[in-house]
């Protein structure tokens, strides 16, 4: 096997880890609630806290790695990821685990940002798609295994092993990314913008909050207002600051590229589309037709599953026909998904939810290894690591703009719908399916619009390749 395939199989088992402690903690919610005595809101920040630190991270995380090269930072990555797992297995109350959480994204944050980059780097433009897409199979297995193994983990010992594990994997692939990743030398005279990195940390972490809480404070509160004032003020700081810099966090002549620029509008509207289904859809299986929550993420599986197997077709299709075909089509694909589930009838039979979750999954898989093989085949090989760094925090912002959206359009609309079918308590579950199904339409339309954004990425010009380390074969 050659070399490069190794290399690829390190950088994907740390897309699975990050991916997989990124779900695999909800079905575990309810026993760390229990053990703790607290009540509902302290106990989702562990899961809160990690994705806005990871959100927070990715931008300079993909800098860091231009700076003090790819392999160190994703070696670091490994480390601070297991050894924030171990703290959160042997927290002994809810705020040093929420603090451990924040640790163990550190390291997720370096891992998602780095792994892509070094994909980029290692496979020529001819087989970039198809190393993407194989990569993509480890983060659908993730979501796959997440909330089953989460769930096995904590039934047979506890909630603390779904940390636990992370141990041993952790040794093991960084003693593994160690000996497989090839050696590096940093670039002479790279300096890491400091202050651009919190500038932007701050305010995407501003951002961030602002949309995951709003429908908890609620849009118009003062609290939710703030918060996006104050992403928004330090972004355009961010900005002013990136322009008077030497050597900036974040090059924003990037953006005059039409790939790059179009590719990253791409990734935000279809994984808001996404994860509107993703978030509404365990509401409308658990309250609408009674499944209970294990029941909920396993009908859920073949999301992720269908994902997996077609993004890495998609992935060669693209290196053989260009990414806009593919990604394009996936998005239409999406589009048609989110419109079939508002059709979906109330007591469905199972087949009519199945087919409907893989059609989703087939059109995700069709977007993302193209779309990501375009945006990081079109910057200069200097950049690569911080077109990954954006790259991976575009789908963050698009995660939490389709949860943010979702929450708002079933809020607003819940009330018009119980008021039609009458009001009674029995009301309930039929008006929340029909506010979860105008959902639905609305993330069809927010998706679509990456139909456009990706058909007009056009071909652009092909920068100069980064120079790869020689894989030579084993």
């Amino acid at each position: 096997m050659q070399r490069k395939w190794l290399i690829l199989f390190a950088v994907s088992l740390g897309s699975l880890m990050s991916t997989l402690d990124g779900s695999i903690v909800n079905i575990a919610l309810p026993a760390i609630q229990q053990e703790f005595a607290i009540d509902l809101t302290t106990v989702e920040w562990v899961v809160v806290a990690y994705l806005l630190v990871i959100g927070s991270l990715l931008l300079p995380m993909g800098r860091l790695g231009e700076v003090l090269t790819f392999k160190r930072v994703y070696l670091a990555g490994f480390g601070v990821f297991t050894a924030g797992s171990v703290l959160c297995g042997a927290a002994p109350n809810e705020a040093a685990l929420i603090a451990f959480r924040v640790v163990q994204a550190v390291g997720a944050a370096m891992l998602a940002a780095m792994g892509p980059a070094i994909v980029a780097r290692t496979f020529a433009p001819a087989e970039r798609g198809r190393a993407l897409g194989i990569n993509g199979v480890s983060v659908s297995l993730g979501l796959t295994l997440g909330p089953v193994l989460g769930g096995l983990l904590t039934t047979a010992a506890s909630w603390r092993a779904i940390f636990l594990i992370n141990l041993p994997v952790g040794v093991l692939a960084m003693v593994w990314a160690a000996r497989i990743l090839p050696a590096e030398t940093p670039r002479t005279g790279q300096t890491f913008d400091i202050r651009g990195a919190a500038l932007s940390g701050l305010s995407l972490f501003a951002l961030l909050l602002a949309l995951s809480e709003g429908q908890t404070w609620g849009w118009t509160s003062p609290a939710t207002l703030a918060f996006i004032g104050l992403a928004l003020v330090l972004g355009g700081l961010f900005v002013l600051a990136e322009r008077a810099s030497v050597q900036p966090l974040i090059d924003l002549a990037l953006f005059r590229i039409r790939p790059f620029a179009f590719g990253l509008a791409s990734v935000i509207v279809a994984f808001a589309g996404l994860f509107t289904a993703t978030f509404l859809l365990p509401f409308l299986l658990v309250r609408g037709e009674g499944y209970t929550a294990v029941q909920a993420g396993l009908l859920l599986t073949p999301v992720p599953i269908s994902m997996a197997i077609v993004a890495p077709f998609s992935g060669a299709a693209s290196d053989r026909w260009g990414p806009a075909i593919p990604a394009s089509a996936g998005i239409v694909v999406m589009v048609v998904a989110l419109l079939s589930l508002t059709t979906l009838p109330a007591g469905f039979a199972l087949p009519d939810l199945v087919w409907r979750l893989v059609l989703l999954g087939v059109g995700q898989g069709l977007f993302m290894s193209p779309n990501s093989s375009a945006v990081l085949g079109s910057v200069p090989g200097r950049r690569v690591g911080t077109a990954s760094g954006i790259l991976a925090q575009m789908r963050v912002n698009g995660q939490a703009l389709g949860i943010a959206i979702s929450a708002a359009v079933v809020a607003s609309r819940l009330p018009v719908h119980l008021a039609e079918l009458g009001g009674a308590p029995a009301d309930q579950a039929a008006a929340l399916a029909a506010a979860i199904h105008d959902a639905f339409v609305v993330a069809a339309l927010v998706c679509s619009i990456a139909i456009v954004t990706s058909l007009v990425r056009g071909g652009g010009r092909r920068v100069q390749e980064p120079p790869r380390a020689t894989v030579p074969a084993a």
